[in-house]
């Protein structure tokens, strides 16, 4: 005779893992989504201090540049601050002799212009009537002009009707050559105020 072995069969459906089982999976699961996180916020914290560190050598290196900018600046301000003053010293008071009569034209133009009955005065050096003369007649301008020795070559006064104006070149000349100084050798507080304005 034969022997035949019977299959043993189980009842159906799943008896799923022991409670221990379970638990230890659970505890797996959180733990991994814990250690998710703290992988997170450790590479987002190492990104930022990164991202700090590479932020401040930038701003490092910008000020450092913006330092070198400066000290240039300063350097060829430095060496030609006597070339521009020289410059202006020389040809301020030229400009300034030259341009007087042409200027006191002009001012005796614009009072006629502004008022045409007006009786224009003209008071200036001595030396500089004459040529002041010419230059209205050529023009065909109508003013008195009258010496006056207590104004200097550089200087004229002209009353009219209406108003009065004064030319002073010499103070023009000093206006340009305080100009010149200040943007050749600019005070500290200067450079304060053009660097934070």
């Amino acid at each position: 005779m034969s022997a035949f072995r019977l299959q043993i069969f189980e009842p159906a459906g799943d008896r799923g893992p022991a409670p221990g089982e379970r638990a230890l999976a659970e505890a797996r699961e959180e733990a991994w989504r814990a250690g998710f996180l703290a992988g997170q916020a450790q590479a987002t914290e190492a990104h930022l201090a990164e991202q700090s560190r590479l932020t401040s050598e930038f701003v490092e290196a910008l000020c450092d540049a913006r330092l070198t900018n400066e000290a240039a600046r300063r350097h060829v301000a430095a060496s030609l601050a006597p070339f521009a003053g020289a410059i202006v010293a020389a040809l301020t008071p030229a400009l300034a002799e030259a341009g007087l009569a042409a200027e006191a034209v002009a001012r005796v133009e614009q009072a006629l212009a502004a008022a045409p009955e007006a009786k224009p005065v003209l008071r200036c050096a001595p030396e500089l009537v004459p040529v002041i003369r010419g230059l209205l007649a050529e023009r065909g301008l109508a003013a008195t002009v009258e010496a006056a020795p207590e104004l200097l070559p550089r200087e004229a006064a002209l009353h009219w009707d209406q108003g009065y104006d004064r030319i002073d070149l010499d103070a023009c000349a000093d206006e340009l050559r305080a100009c010149v100084a200040s943007h050749v050798d600019p005070e500290p507080e200067q450079i304060e105020e053009r660097r934070y304005g």
